[in-house]
């Protein structure tokens, strides 16, 4: 029982390191910046594949050519981060353009698509680890470890408790 107990105690560290990081990633909502998980190239080198971005709500009005703007795209809604070739006050649309992309994006996005103004600064590989700890089974394993972890220090304490009183 001493064995597993210190097992499960040796795996526990990496989980509560691992929710301290998801907590340090999240803490800019604090401040009103969403993170965003970046899928594909369209932006490299500035946000490479696997970083996370943030963005921030901003008036459309305010936000100038050359700045960067996440946006709901297509029929689903997924978001995509592209830097602004132009605004478009008077149509209330943005002509975006990825940077390593060779054309402007086929679609004006509409005022009303635009999440926020993107940070200028990405957290490299961090959304590699989000993706993965939103994976059920990932979820489950380091709960897992947790409970059995808490179990098994609780049925530890009881046996010193019941050994100590024999002494006595």
């Amino acid at each position: 029982m001493k064995h597993t107990r210190t097992l499960f105690t040796i795996l526990s560290w990496p989980v509560y390191i691992c929710i301290a990081a998801y907590l340090l990633i999240a803490a800019p909502l604090i401040l009103g910046y969403h993170p965003v998980v970046v899928l594909s190239g369209s932006m490299e080198p500035a946000f490479p594949v696997g970083s996370i971005i943030y963005y921030k709500e901003t008036p459309c009005e305010e936000i100038q050519a050359g700045e960067i703007i996440t946006f709901h795209a297509g029929d689903g809604g997924s978001l995509v981060t592209h830097r602004v070739v132009e605004n478009r006050q008077l149509s209330g649309e943005f002509i975006t353009k990825g940077d390593a992309n060779n054309t402007e994006d086929p679609n004006p996005v509409a005022y009303q698509d635009v999440a926020g103004r993107a940070a200028e600064r990405a957290i490299p590989f961090a959304g590699y680890f989000v993706t993965y700890g939103k994976h059920p089974l990932a979820i489950g394993v380091m709960g897992g470890i947790l409970v059995l972890g808490i179990l098994f220090d609780r049925t530890a304490e009881k046996e010193e408790e019941r050994d100590s009183g024999k002494k006595k």
